[in-house]
């Protein structure tokens, strides 16, 4: 019977390192609660839609509410849902500036406005005042195309701006 004090043969050809043995050991130790951390963070919305993304904004004016993901992923599209009050018979012009017009691309606006252009790097879009009696929303989807921080200001008829930052994952 061999006594426990006694080393156990080695394989002959096969060289063993403690300091792999040893990292071995502490990916199996550690890897499993990263991974349970990771897919957690990910459940809860930190790389994309979830509780930790979801976000709504509104101004101190309360006239622009924005609700939006503050995590995206590059090339997948993004929803931007801006509301505003009515404003009575005035037409009603959305701006929407910052890093938004240079980042992304704007794949689709709904309900469509009655006048869209490009003014001083920002996107302006002008519905007439039959749309605009009641809380009216506008939907943006949109495609990043630049990982980072994106900062994006939204002006509801030059009335004080909303500024939030999104991040997209490259």
């Amino acid at each position: 019977m061999a006594n426990a004090n006694e080393k156990s043969p080695s394989l002959p050809g096969v060289k063993q390192s403690h300091a792999a043995l040893q990292f071995e050991y502490n990916a199996h130790r550690f890897g499993f609660v990263l991974l349970l951390l990771i897919i957690a963070a990910a459940l809860l919305g930190l790389f994309s839609g979830g509780y930790f993304s979801d976000a709504i904004k509104t101004n101190a004016a309360n006239s622009v509410q924005v609700e939006y993901q503050r995590f995206g992923r590059l090339l997948s599209p993004v929803e931007l849902k801006i509301t505003s009050p009515g404003q009575g018979e005035t037409p009603l012009t959305l701006r929407i500036g910052g890093d938004y017009m240079a980042r992304t691309q704007t794949d689709n606006i709904w309900p469509q406005p009655d006048e869209m252009r490009s003014e001083g790097g920002e996107l302006v879009l002008v519905y007439q005042a039959a749309k605009a009696r009641q809380d009216f929303t506008v939907w943006l989807y949109s495609t990043p195309e630049q990982p980072g921080k994106t900062v994006t200001t939204v002006t509801v008829n030059n009335q004080p701006g909303l500024s939030f930052w999104q991040f997209i994952y490259p």
